[in-house]
């Protein structure tokens, strides 16, 4: 009995290891642009980062990409302390979000897209 539990744990174990590698691959293969329309980005910024839909919603495009990469990592881990930020984490976080937000990884190659814009 013990036997199984612990052959069906390696088993599961094998599995999330996988599917966690399979969605890194996945995301390395989609660009920044691609990443930020996914995860909804461009429904806020613009679709070019370049026309928010509101005064309070920051232009993004053509600035720093480590100065974007600091300022979303620091929103998406909720560290953000205006009202915008704590919107945009709450957004992400929310129950009714489908989607997990981006990875550090996607957040890179977003921002570094941002920038060239």
């Amino acid at each position: 009995m013990k036997h199984t539990t612990f052959a069906r744990s390696l088993v599961c174990l094998a599995l999330v290891t996988a599917s966690a590698a399979s969605l890194a691959e996945e995301a390395s293969d989609q660009s920044g642009q691609e990443l930020f329309k996914f995860h909804g980005c461009a429904n806020c910024h613009g679709a070019d980062g370049k026309s928010p839909v509101s005064k309070l919603v920051p232009e993004l495009a053509g600035k720093p990409a480590d100065e974007l990469y600091a300022n979303a990592t620091k929103i998406l881990s909720g560290e953000g302390t205006s009202e915008e930020s704590k919107l945009m984490h709450a957004a992400f976080y929310s129950p009714s979000n489908c989607d997990s937000p981006p990875t550090d990884e996607q957040v890179k190659l977003i921002t570094g897209w941002l920038a060239t814009q």
